[in-house]
């Protein structure tokens, strides 16, 4: 069924580029197409943390990386989506862990999607992950590696971090029956260093008033995007984007909008009227914490240290403050009436820092709203009362204007 569904989802876009040039439709084609070679036979998976990993590394072997909460979170779009959930929840799995897990564990057990060579997962940005991940080990007979990242950065904590990049290449090399061409690494870092710019260059077009790209898709960009990193994928989607956003201003062909907010974390993926809302009411996003760029360029001839530093600077790792560094400086330079934290339930790591985020944007008077949404499941999902929490968030806005 996610085959089929993937299968539909790379024709109705290719479909589209074969008649005009439009980003999203080249994201969503190249994301398709990369999850149905995980169906190819003799491909070796890797099931991974897209959004945490450094994909860089898997860039530089013959494997096809597949991230199954991200296949979850696709399940949880469609009508096939609370259905998998409950496999999973009749299975022993209850509703208080995160529904793009309990979909992507209930599609693992109807045999929906493509069996892993091994598994890596990182200790950062979600917990439920690598218990998710273990699960799914146990379950298809291969191995489960956690990359775990210390807090601190030190010496002694790159070297650490580098040792089990380390590891993981000798896992990859057993795995593939290759040995790393470190020419090939050397070239991944290089295209990710250049991502990197491109990245900054579409950042630096959306401080532009009106905002001319952000929302929801930059959300979802800012997460799944980053399938493509170490790859020519990734330069070109970040090219495209920023092409049509300079597009917009050129021809003036962006929306009315009358506040900004900045976007800490996820976003539902179900139909809700989140978005519409803050459509309606002129609200943009032009920023979100997922699409900052914390790292610095990875220097190609110490790619193992470099990568490290990646994983270390990450600003889920260490102390919540950490997701609030240069606040003043994003307020300033986006034009922030407003920010939103859209807490999921199962998040508890990142919810946990609600009172931090709160107190750090309550020194600049902005408005702080905490949004209570389930990620994936909509069974309890009320559209009243996600209208009655925005649109007083408004008001704020609206008071502080």
């Amino acid at each position: 069924m996610f085959k089929t569904m993937l299968e539909m989802m790379e024709q109705q876009t290719a479909s589209l580029l074969s008649e005009r040039e439009d980003a999203r439709a080249l994201w969503y084609n190249e994301w398709a197409r990369l999850f149905l070679k995980a169906y190819e036979p003799g491909k070796k998976v890797v099931y991974t943390s897209i959004y945490a990993f450094p994909m860089e590394l898997l860039a530089a072997f013959d494997v096809v990386p597949f991230d199954f909460e991200i296949a979850g979170a696709m399940m949880a779009t469609t009508d096939l989506g609370v259905p998998t959930m409950k496999e999973a929840e009749d299975r022993g799995y209850p509703m208080d862990i995160c529904s793009f897990h309990r979909a992507a564990l209930g599609a693992s057990f109807n045999g929906y999607f493509p069996d892993p060579a091994i598994l890596l997962t990182t200790s950062y940005y979600c917990a439920g992950k690598s218990k998710a991940s273990e699960i799914l080990s146990l379950f298809h007979g291969k191995e489960h590696f956690l990359l775990y990242v210390p807090a601190e950065i030190n010496k002694d904590s790159i070297r650490y971090v580098e040792n089990q990049l380390r590891q993981i290449v000798n896992k990859l090399e057993t795995i593939t029956g290759q040995k790393l061409d470190e020419d090939r690494l050397k070239a991944a870092v290089r295209s990710a260093n250049r991502a990197r710019s491109s990245r900054l260059k579409l950042l630096d077009l959306l401080k532009h008033r009106p905002c001319p790209w952000g929302g929801n898709q930059l959300i979802g960009f800012s997460i799944n995007g980053l399938l493509f990193n170490g790859t020519e994928i990734m330069e070109r989607l970040n090219e495209a984007f920023a092409r049509e956003a300079q597009e917009r201003i050129k021809t003036g062909k962006v929306r009315p909008e009358k506040h900004r907010i900045y976007w800490f974390a996820w976003l539902p993926t179900y139909k809700s009227n989140l978005f519409d809302i803050l459509k309606e009411n002129g609200v943009s996003i032009p920023l979100c914490e997922t699409f900052r760029v914390y790292w610095d360029e990875i220097d190609e001839d110490h790619p193992f240290e470099g990568l490290a530093l990646k994983c270390l600077k990450n600003p889920f790792v260490g102390p919540a403050s950490r997701r609030v560094q240069s606040i003043d400086k994003i307020v300033d330079e986006y034009g922030i009436d407003g920010t939103l934290l859209f807490a999921t339930p199962a998040c508890r790591q990142a919810n946990s820092a609600y009172r931090v985020l709160k107190d750090s944007l309550a020194k600049f008077g902005i408005p702080f709203l905490m949004l209570n949404m389930d990620i994936g499941d909509p069974r309890g999902y009320s559209p009243e009362q996600t209208k009655t929490r925005l649109e007083g968030f408004i008001e704020l806005m609206d008071q502080h204007g």
